[in-house]
C-alpha cells in the first residue's frame, strides 16, 4: 500500500484504489508529482496483476505502405509503394508461426487498390491456412475507407470480416480521439465519433477491439484523459453486452 505523506489527496488515492477515478482525479494526478503517481501506479499493478507478466508472440505484417492519406506523423506512406499478394501475406504468417507466433496483425495504408474484397480474401486465405492464428488485422479507419469505396455499410464490412474469421479489429488510428487534435495532425481521417461507431458495431458484430494513443505532440493533458476515458467506456460498454448476451 501506499504509505509516504501524499501530496496527492487521500479521497483521489482512496478513488484510485476502487478503480473509480474522475477526469478531474486524473488530470489531478497527471499534474502532481510524477514520481508520487509512479508509486500510486505500482501499487495499484500489484493489486490488479501481481508480479505475472504476460505476452503475446506476434507479427505484424503491413499488407501495403500506399496512402492516400496525409497524416502529418506518418513515416512511411508513400502513393507509390507496394501491395502485397496473398501469396506474399500467406508466406510472412507461415514464417511468423514457425517462430512461435500465436497471432498476426496485418494492417497498412489505405488505399482504392486494398478494397473490402481484398480484405476478405486475406482474412479468409489466412483462416484457411492457419485457423489456430489469432488474425489481429484492420483499422477502424481501413474499415471505414475499404467500406465507402466498396459501396457497403460499416456494419456490413464488419459482419463480412467476422464471417471470414477476423478475430479482433487493431486500435490504430485511434491517435488522439479529439477532433480539434484530429484536424492538425490527421485531418483525412476518421472522426472521433466514426471511430466510436466503428468500434461499437464491430462489439456488436461479436468482434474484439482494443485502442492505442499517440501522445506528446499538440494534445492537451484534458484531451488525453478524454481519449483514455472515451475508450474506457466504450470497452465496458462491450464488456457489459457480452455478459448480458
Amino acid at each position: 500500500m501506499y504509505t509516504k505523506k501524499p501530496t496527492i489527496p487521500e479521497n483521489v488515492i482512496e478513488r484510485a484504489y476502487k478503480g473509480k477515478c474522475t477526469k478531474e482525479d486524473a488530470l489531478l494526478l497527471l499534474e502532481g508529482n510524477p514520481f508520487e503517481l509512479f508509486e500510486l501506479a505500482n501499487d495499484l499493478r500489484a493489486i490488479a496483476a501481481g508480479d505475472t507478466v504476460s505476452y503475446v508472440v506476434n507479427r505484424n505484417i503491413y499488407i501495403t505502405n500506399k496512402c492516400v492519406g496525409n497524416c502529418g506523423f506518418c513515416a512511411y506512406r508513400t502513393e507509390k509503394g507496394y501491395i502485397l499478394s496473398i501469396e506474399e501475406i500467406l508466406k510472412k504468417a507461415g514464417d511468423a508461426r514457425k517462430a512461435g507466433a500465436v497471432e498476426v496483425c496485418v494492417q497498412g495504408g489505405y488505399t482504392p487498390e486494398a478494397d473490402m474484397e481484398f480484405y476478405l480474401e486475406v482474412i479468409e486465405s489466412l483462416k484457411a491456412e492457419y485457423p489456430d492464428l489469432c488474425l489481429h488485422a484492420l483499422s477502424p479507419m481501413e474499415v471505414n475507407y475499404a467500406a465507402e469505396t466498396s459501396g457497403m455499410s460499416v456494419e456490413e464490412a464488419l459482419r463480412r470480416l467476422k464471417k471470414s474469421g477476423l478475430d479482433s479489429l487493431t486500435g490504430t488510428s485511434a491517435e488522439i480521439l479529439s477532433d480539434r487534435v484530429r484536424k492538425i495532425i490527421c485531418p483525412s481521417k476518421i472522426s472521433t465519433q466514426q471511430w466510436i461507431d466503428t468500434v461499437t458495431a464491430a462489439h456488436k458484430a461479436g468482434i474484439s477491439t482494443n485502442a492505442t494513443i499517440m501522445y506528446g505532440h499538440v494534445e492537451t493533458l484534458k484531451e488525453r484523459l478524454d481519449h483514455v476515458f472515451t475508450c474506457l467506456l466504450y470497452t465496458s460498454d462491450a464488456a457489459d453486452e457480452r455478459s448480458s448476451g
